[in-house]
């Protein structure tokens, strides 16, 4: 848009100061068809243009030729108030037939433009620009027409009829402030059938883009080698944009810099290469209708390419409808039947809105693994998701998403949405997954995916089947999961976040029943109830200076357990606290079960998870038999326990405070996809009730016409 506002401000102001100068010239020259003539009035034009506009015009010389029947000017040159150059023409011919003149009629068979150059500033939005004297001069005053006699109003007057067959413009150059603009060539036809068709090539801009919230400015250039268009015998237009080049340029180092997981693509250090073709079946200044048939957009930089891109468009008022779209990568192929954006006003208030029937297709993740998710270069599992959306410029609604794996092992339901899109530091990712089902091998698949260490394997088989359901949240630098997964060894609750500020891991869990001993390969351990919080180190730098010191396969970390109920060896232990420190290559654990008359003791150490069987234990007692703890200790021992009592109380009601809100707005979400089909339904049946009319009254109006003939 800024690239046609561009083109198009100082074609305006050369027509202006062109036509006028001709008609000046046409006018005084009309008789006296000879150079010298000609040469001497144009000096006359000029020195009147000159007055009129308060400023320098100059022309080298214009030559009007009544039996050649064209007007050509050669080298105009206008400077502003400044006395800056400002518009410069190399060369301006019409060929006109002027016989035709004479019966209203303008017939042009070509107009010939050829090296526009113009310099057009405006310092700011409160100023005038430097062509705004141009303009002024030639504004016409209003007037209150004056009232003629009835007589002269009905006379009919002829109308000027315009016929333009070719037009030709070569060598434009524009700059207006810091944006550039301009063509190599354009060339429009108009056939015997009065269809058109032209062609425009090498057609080049830039411009700065200030953001608004930092002090940051973004060069774009683009260059479009040719854009050619037809106008069919059905009545439709063909318009075709090929090798599209779009390059931006923030001098910003790129985003990836220092941050090696992180993808390419940034939008401050862009490289597009494009090709479209459109097609418009109808277009006037309240609708347009018409397809994108094909569009290829391949963004260099970052390695995102879209191989296919073809939709359905109408364009009515403030609606735009787009219908039958398929979007399509590598291996890729999304679409959807219908979706309708309501476009912007700030004039009006009117906000950006879009929703969408429901988003079909197949992936696989690899697809925008190079542009935005590194880690997921080897993601090969064949995907099919199904969504519907909605949301506007900042936030973002997912319903009804499901995502599953062709052979079924791999189904996951849920719903959630994004908000803050405009502000990172406000960006807030929230999904809901009502229903999570992996079955088989089907964990260790997604996870071999992944080029990272994997730990606790050979255990994650153990578990069998999980189902899960739960959330998870994305927000500026942190991501958050919690939730309920049920294995075949029992059920854990979980709540995990991990924060790329401090580069921890952290997060706790709880377990009632769980047969611990079967998924760590401990036979001599039984079904455990307990609850843990953990902090693991998940800083590069910092995990790879320890390893490369200690070596080691274990997380670094340390885990703060207690175990409420648990049977070892076949015997019972309540009230365990457990403390575990890994530092890579060796975890050390200390246990304490408290008891009336001694405490049990017990120190460990492992160094695989995956041969917890050689786990060396030593044991220990200590005797309180005579111990005596004073009030201050009682009294603490007692606030703690009632701590951990209103703690556990408290995260019980949460969780069914969120289960209550998820349950809430599932039943509104249902409540208001039922009264929508209902509406549909009522539309439907009184759409039907019309047409019955409709047919019963035309049935009734054939009925009266055959007895009015007979």
């Amino acid at each position: 848009m800024n690239l046609l506002k561009l083109i198009l401000r100082p074609l305006k102001i050369v027509a202006i100061i062109v036509v006028v100068f001709v008609v000046l010239v046409f006018g005084a020259v009309g008789l006296l068809n000879t150079s010298s003539v000609q040469d001497k009035f144009l000096r006359y034009a000029t020195d009147i243009l000159q007055e009129k506009l308060q400023t320098k015009v100059s022309i080298d010389s214009i030559r009007i030729g009544f039996f050649s029947d064209d007007v050509r000017l050669y080298n105009l040159q206008v400077e502003d108030l400044q006395h800056r150059p400002m518009l410069k023409l190399e060369r301006f011919a019409v060929e006109i037939d002027m016989l035709a003149l004479l019966n209203s009629e303008v017939q042009i068979e070509e107009i010939s433009v050829k090296g526009l150059h113009a310099k057009l500033y405006q310092e700011r939005r409160d100023t005038a620009a430097n062509y705004q004297f141009v303009i002024d001069a030639f504004k016409k005053d209003k007037k209150a027409p004056e009232k003629k006699p009835k007589e002269e109003q009905k006379k009919k007057k002829k109308e000027l009829t315009l016929d333009l067959k070719r037009v030709v413009v070569e060598d434009v150059d524009l700059v207006f402030n810091d944006q550039h603009a301009s063509i190599g060539s354009l060339r429009i036809k108009q056939d015997r059938h009065a269809r058109l068709s032209g062609t425009i090539k090498q057609v080049s801009g830039s411009w700065v883009h200030h953001k608004k919230k930092v002090p940051v400015h973004v060069d774009n250039n683009l260059l479009v080698d040719a854009i050619s268009f037809e106008e069919t015998a059905d009545g439709k237009g063909i318009i075709s944009i090929d090798s599209v080049h779009w390059t931006t340029d923030n001098h910003l180092p790129h985003k990836r810099a220092k941050k090696p997981k992180r993808g390419w693509f940034d939008d401050g250090h862009m490289k597009v290469v494009a090709h479209l073709k459109v097609e418009l079946t109808h277009a006037d200044k309240d609708s347009i209708v018409g397809q994108l048939a094909e569009c290829d957009v391949h963004d260099v930089a970052s390695g995102l390419h879209i191989t296919d891109l073809h939709l359905k468009f109408k364009q009515q008022g403030e609606k735009l409808l787009v219908n039958d779209a398929v979007i399509g990568m590598k291996n890729t192929k999304l679409n959807f039947k219908e979706a309708v954006i309501q476009l912007p006003s700030k004039k009006k208030g009117r906000p950006f809105l879009f929703q969408t029937t429901p988003i079909t297709g197949t992936t696989l993740l690899m697809d925008i693994a190079h542009p935005f998710a590194p880690a997921l270069k080897n993601f090969k599992l064949p995907l099919w998701l199904s969504t519907k959306f909605n949301g506007t410029d900042s936030t973002l609604t997912f319903r009804d998403i499901t995502v599953k794996t062709p052979d079924g092992k791999v189904h996951i339901k849920g719903y959630g949405g994004i908000e803050g899109l405009k502000d990172k530091y406000k960006l807030n990712v929230h999904f809901n997954i009502t229903k999570a089902t992996i079955q088989g091998n089907s964990k260790e698949r997604i996870i071999n995916q992944f080029t990272v260490k994997k730990f606790m394997m050979k255990q994650l088989h153990t578990l069998g089947t999980i189902n899960y359901t739960g959330s998870f949240n994305v927000l500026y630098k942190k991501v958050q999961f919690r939730g309920a997964i049920g294995t075949a060894c029992g059920g854990i609750n979980f709540a995990i976040q991990i924060d790329a500020l401090t580069h921890y891991l952290t997060g706790n869990v709880q377990t009632r029943g769980f047969e611990l001993g079967k998924a760590m390969d401990y036979p001599g351990l039984g079904k455990t109830t307990c609850s843990a919080g953990f902090r693991f180190d998940i800083s590069k730098p910092r995990t790879a200076q320890m390893r490369r010191v200690k070596g080691g396969k274990l997380p670094i970390g340390q885990v703060d357990a207690l175990v409420e109920d648990t049977k070892l060896d076949g015997m019972r232990f309540s009230n365990v606290a457990a403390h575990i420190v890994s530092d890579g290559a060796v975890a050390e654990g200390k246990i304490n079960m408290k008891g009336k008359l001694a405490d049990i003791l017990c120190s460990f150490s492992f160094t695989n998870t995956d041969e917890m069987k050689k786990t060396k234990i030593k044991p220990g007692i200590r005797f309180h038999l005579f111990d005596k703890k004073t009030d201050e200790e009682k009294a603490a021992a007692k606030a703690e326990k009632e701590k951990r009592k209103a703690e556990k109380a408290k995260e019980k009601e949460q969780r069914k405070a969120e289960k209550t809100a998820e349950k809430e707005k599932r039943k509104a979400e249902k409540a208001a996809e039922k009264e929508k089909r209902k509406a549909e339904k009522a539309a439907a049946k009184e759409q039907k009730r019309l047409e019955k009319e409709r047919r019963k009254a035309e049935k009734a109006a054939r009925k009266k016409a055959e007895e009015n003939d007979a």
